[in-house]
This record gives C-alpha cells, structure tokens and sequence, in this order.
C-alpha cells in the first residue's frame, strides 16, 4: 500500500475526530449561544435549565453532530465502493478501507481512542 495514501487517509479520519466535541455542547454547559439578539430566546432558556438538563441537552446535540459525520462517511465509503469515485488531495489518491473496516468504523474507533491498527503500540 502507498504510505501517502495511507497517511492521507489517517489524516482524512483523524481531522474528523477533531471536530469532536462540537461547540454546541460548550455553549449548551457554558455561557450560552453567543451574546446576539437572534440568540436570546436561546440563552433564555438555557438560563433556566439545570446542569442535569443541560448535560441532557449537550448529550443529544453531540450525538446529533456525531450522526451526521458517521452518515457523510457512511455516504463516501457507499460512493468509494463505487466505479471512479475517489478522493484525493495534491493528485494522492487517498487509501481505500486501508484496514479492512471502513471509514465510518475507523472514525469510530479513533473517535473513542483507539490506535491505529498499524501502530506500533
């Protein structure tokens, strides 16, 4: 296997599990949406719940944000496995199921800390 394409790849799937946590959880357990007029009616009620609540509500919206990054890789892994669909940065074709699982599973396991499977850990 082409060791750019395979770093592309742990790139592509590693730069995804930086988007979590999302900031709508901050905001929910913080300070709020930040301080507009269109966010008030927001912060309002995030003014009134409780901790449990909030953590409640900072739950289902990582989760939300989780699911539609675990459907955009489920919808490219689809595609990949597809005639002529490809990904690619500076003309290096990024690696295909590089480890036998696909992306969304990869995004998963690296997500909740996993190694990669060809770490030498």
């Amino acid at each position: 296997m082409d060791s750019e394409a395979l770093e592309l790849y742990k790139i592509f799937i590693d730069d995804l599990v930086k988007l979590h946590p999302g900031v709508l959880p901050r905001w929910i357990m913080g300070d709020g949406w930040p301080k507009t007029v269109e966010n008030e009616k927001v912060n309002k009620v995030l003014g009134e719940l409780t901790t449990e609540q909030k953590e409640v509500f900072a739950l289902i919206a990582q989760s939300a944000r989780d699911g539609g990054i675990h459907d955009v890789l489920v919808y490219l892994t689809d595609q990949i496995n597809l005639e002529g669909f490809e990904i690619a940065k500076n003309g290096v074709k990024m690696a295909t199921e590089p480890f036998g699982s696909e992306m969304y599973f990869d995004w998963v396991c690296r997500r909740e800390g996993d190694e990669w499977p060809d770490s030498n850990k």
